[in-house]
């Protein structure tokens, strides 16, 4: 009703009352006359019927058929009646005088003590009972008796007067029409007052809307007069009031707008001067960033020019022999070196966004592949500062999405870089998570976070801490430099991604940076090799950082291993050796380390039992390692640098459990079919074209390194000369030299090559931007390096683009793979009752004799390194006999010496060959492994100082 207009209300208001009331008082009226009509019919017919049957007791009592005939046909006279019938005490019809009854009566209608009233469509029967009166009786009957007889009392017939309904229904119709008629003229009488009240309301409202409506199209002359009454009156008087201040203002900004148009054609001149000159600032504006992105790429090149040369003669000179003190002022540059390369990206990262001239990639990335590549290169930093690095990649995140793997791993850098910077003491944490995930677009949205424990920001320092140039604290940037443009970047980064950046920061409590990565699964990549060979192996894990225990603890639970913790040294050795002696011992003991547990004697020792006592195979988790600490990776079986990468980590643990490597040899052969043939060192040649005297200088010098025959080139023209008296396999060309520069020089070379053989060109060039690359593989080249060079870049070349596999220099390596130095490994020892050596036992068996027992025990040494190869070459031959004669001449040796193990396999096996057992071949395997671990426990232990400090004990 809220948006009904007043002409609707007001109708409802006048017609709802008034239509109620008539058609209750219509219907009121109509209902009592139509039943005052029926109630009259009836009526009537009881009052007939009751003078009919007084007036019939004679003639019923005497039978006189013509005297109830004279009074049915008087009767009949009456209107509405339609027929008269008479009845005898037994009920029988008597006489019936009109048309048959239309009611059917029965027996039980008869009725001795009333009237009984029978109705039909059409009419109604009314029935009396005819009685004698008291004067008859006393007549007819002897007045001395006194009463009547009993007869008497009862009727002595009934008479029965139907009424006929058609004049009542014609008299009920009748009144229903004129009802009807004077409820529909009260409404239509209704309805016209109604409207017309309606009207004498709507119409000045109309006529005022109208008005309102006119004003609004600016004929302000309009006025209205409505004659509606005094409400209507204060309304028209006021609209009329409007409209003329409205006519009297509209006059005065006419005025204004003439005088403002006049001013504006005034300036439109002037704006028309200004639009020129906007128009050449533009021009300007233009050619002034072009001329900024030629000059960023400029000094891109000049800076890096010199730092090629600096960072990599610093390198060279790092591997070559120096005092300490050089060491450290080498390293000083060096670091300063990779510095001032970074303020160089981080300034042409900047440009480029700031132009919008970033494009990124969408193609698979593998994901724990990328964080580990951050990590790796990281973790020197932070375990200089002896904090825990650790990557904790959650299990439903996918391993290969699509995105830009470059800007991903950039923007990790920068997130993780800053935390160590400013984190003294604790942990740096890398946290990856599914946050959403869509069934129906197939796309999710991952959630990386690191967070430290570090120094925590402030409110004031979260609020600037995205800005460019800004740092948080600006003591900051002489501590640790940079130009305060990395967040910067990477939120710009992660915004161009489809994502969020933000940070959650308490002062005095660490930090957390995040950010979201839209993303989807990449399905068409090659599928990833399982990696269900360790599953239901038992590894027994030792590890001091909380963290980094949890993240290599998930690793292995991911590749259903069993994994149990142990708390310190002590409780790991209890739980190898109570595991070996119920039969289900480890596969590989995992130790980690923190840097100062590097000299703990503990650890050697522990180190030593499981290794030697134990025969268990240990894995040694430390942090990045100086050439001073390297000596602790000797006492294991292998060594990985925390944090640990996923494919390494999986590799060691294959081989430390199943003896051999893992990699298929069918698919290396197919890897090492496709690569060039290998070359010689002696029949490689190598141009390198630089203007730079050191850049060429420090090419020369890694080609050198890299054990091939390498020449120089100052220009263009030089080099063209030296290729066309000389055959190269492969030319390093600088891109920007004076003369012709280095794709002139090359496009020149291809000519040159008309029908001779192609030579590879790698271009150097000190410019960073990414269209770089694809500009110059357009101009004839075969690759690009980007200044500054290192030497692995080159080995890397030399080995894609002439087959020649260059030797590693000699440099140390931070982790150590079993699969690089060994080819064969015996697993642990997963049960295990009897010890190698029991040098109590060795000299009871002595008779006491130390120097006796030396000798026997040395004796037998040199017995099972000369029967082992023997015994596995006659197993394996099947010569069964000769294999019984050689373990017979062990078994009997193992008894003049304290070597419990060995003396119980070689009886076992000898027992077994005479009886021609099935278990042969395991107890043959299990003797192999027993003078394995003898000779190594030989090997590991001063065993002739340990008897004699027995015999001593003895004493």
């Amino acid at each position: 009703m809220r948006r009904w207009g007043i002409r609707k209300k007001v109708l409802v208001v006048t017609l709802v009352p008034t239509l109620l009331t008539t058609l209750i008082l219509g219907s009121f009226f109509t209902q009592s006359w139509v039943g005052n009509i029926e109630n009259l019919l009836r009526d009537r017919g009881q009052s007939l019927v009751r003078q009919l049957a007084s007036a019939s007791e004679y003639g019923m009592f005497t039978g006189n058929r013509n005297l109830l005939g004279s009074l049915a046909n008087a009767l009949l006279e009456e209107r509405d009646v339609r027929s008269i019938t008479f009845y005898n005490d037994q009920g029988r019809q008597l006489l019936h005088n009109g048309p048959r009854l239309s009611i059917d009566r029965t027996q039980g209608d008869l009725r001795k003590d009333g009237m009984t009233t029978l109705t039909a469509e059409d009419s109604s029967v009314f029935i009396m009972p005819v009685r004698l009166q008291e004067l008859m009786l006393d007549s007819m009957f002897d007045m001395e008796s006194g009463e009547a007889p009993p007869s008497a009392r009862e009727p002595v017939g009934w008479v029965a007067v139907e009424m006929s309904h058609i004049r009542t229904d014609r008299e009920r119709y009748r009144a229903l029409l004129m009802s009807l008629l004077m409820i529909l003229g009260g409404i239509a009488l209704n309805v016209l007052i109604a409207l017309r009240m309606s009207r004498s309301v709507t119409d000045p409202m109309f006529e005022l809307n109208s008005a309102v409506a006119r004003l609004r199209e600016g004929r302000l002359d309009t006025r209205v007069h409505t004659h509606a009454g005094p409400e209507f009156e204060q309304l028209e008087s006021g609209l009329n009031a409007m409209a003329a201040e409205l006519n009297r203002a509209q006059e005065e900004m006419q005025q204004n707008v003439d005088q403002a148009t006049e001013d504006l054609r005034e300036t439109l001149e002037t704006i028309e001067i200004q639009n020129i000159e906007l128009d050449l600032a533009r021009k300007e504006a233009l050619e002034a960033s072009r001329i900024k992105s030629e000059f960023l790429a400029n000094m891109s090149h000049e800076i890096r020019t010199p730092l090629n040369g600096i960072i990599g003669f610093t390198e060279l000179l790092l591997k070559s022999p120096q005092s300490r003190q050089q060491r450290d002022h080498l390293s000083t540059i060096r670091k300063s070196s990779q510095i001032l390369l970074t303020i160089i990206n981080d300034i042409l990262d900047f440009s480029k966004i700031e132009a919008g001239k970033l494009i990124l990639d969408h193609v698979p990335m593998g994901l724990r592949d990328t964080i580990e590549d951050v990590m790796v290169m990281l973790a020197p930093a932070a375990h200089a500062k002896h904090l825990d690095l650790v990557p904790l990649i959650y299990s439903d995140v996918p391993d290969t999405v699509l995105g830009d793997p470059l800007r991903v791993k950039q923007v990790i850098t920068n997130l993780v870089n800053n935390a160590i910077k400013f984190t003294q003491t604790g942990e740096v944490v890398l946290r990856i998570s599914l946050e959403a995930e869509s069934e129906e677009s197939h796309r999710l949205t991952l959630r990386f976070a690191v967070s430290d424990t570090g120094v925590g920001l402030s409110r004031s320092q979260q609020q600037t801490l995205f800005n460019a140039f800004s740092q948080a604290d600006a003591s900051t940037a002489r501590q640790h430099g940079g130009t305060g443009l990395g967040l910067v970047i990477s939120k710009r980064l992660v915004e161009e991604m489809g994502g969020e950046i933000g940070l959650e920061s308490e002062l005095g409590n660490g930090s957390t940076f995040w950010f979201t990565l839209p993303t989807e699964v990449a399905h068409d990549t090659s599928p990833t090799p399982p990696r269900d060979a360790l599953r239901g192996e038992r590894i027994i894990y030792l590890e001091q950082q909380a963290t980094t225990g949890l993240a290599v603890q998930h690793l292995l639970t991911g590749w259903d291993v069993s994994v149990d913790r142990a708390e310190s040294p002590t409780d790991m050795l209890q739980k190898v050796n109570q595991a070996q002696q119920q039969g289900h011992g480890y596969a590989v003991a995992i130790v980690g380390m923190t840097r100062h547990l590097l000299p703990s004697e503990q650890y050697r020792d522990l180190f030593r039992q499981l290794e030697v006592e134990h025969d268990c195979r240990t894995l040694l988790l430390t942090p990045t390692l100086e050439n001073e600490e390297t000596e602790v990776t000797d006492l294991a079986s292998a060594h990985l640098t925390k944090p640990v990468c996923r494919d390494a980590f999986y590799n060691d643990l294959f081989f430390l459990i199943h003896g051999h490597d893992r990699r298929d040899e069918t698919a290396a052969a197919e890897e090492e079919a496709l690569r060039p043939a290998p070359r010689a060192p002696g029949d490689m040649a190598v141009l390198a074209v630089d203007d730079n005297d050191a850049n060429r200088k420090l090419v020369l010098t890694l080609l050198e390194d890299a054990g091939v025959r390498a020449e120089g080139a100052a220009n263009g023209f030089d080099a063209l000369n030296r290729l066309q008296e000389e055959s190269f396999d492969l030319v390093f060309m600088d891109v920007q030299m004076p003369g012709i520069d280095g794709p002139e020089t090359t496009a020149r070379l291809r000519r040159q090559e008309q029908g001779r053989r192609h030579t590879p060109v790698i271009a150097l060039t000190a410019h960073a931007l990414a269209e770089e690359r694809e500009r110059l593989l357009r101009r004839h080249f075969d690759g690009y390096l980007s200044k500054p060079v290192s030497g692995q870049q080159i080995r890397d070349t030399l080995t894609r683009f002439t087959g020649y596999q260059p030797d590693d220099p000699p440099r140390r390596r931070s982790t150590r793979s079993l699969t690089d130095t060994q080819r064969q490994l015996r697993p642990s020892s997963r049960s295990r009752d009897l010890p190698s050596m029991d040098p109590e036992e060795s000299i009871r068996l002595a008779a006491g004799k130390v120097d006796l027992a030396r000798e026997l025990f040395s004796m037998l040494l040199d017995q099972v390194m000369t029967d082992r190869p023997v015994i596995e070459e006659m197993a394996r031959a099947g010569q069964t006999d000769a294999l019984l004669e050689r373990v017979h001449k062990l078994h009997g040796g193992t008894r003049y010496c304290g070597v419990p193990e060995l003396r119980q396999i070689t009886e076992k096996l000898e027992t077994a060959i005479k009886r021609g057992t099935d278990d042969q071949q395991t107890l043959t395997e299990s003797l192999l492994a027993a003078m394995d671990r003898l000779q190594t426990w030989a090997e590991e232990t001063d065993w002739e100082q340990l008897l004699s400090e027995r015999q001593a004990g003895n004493a």
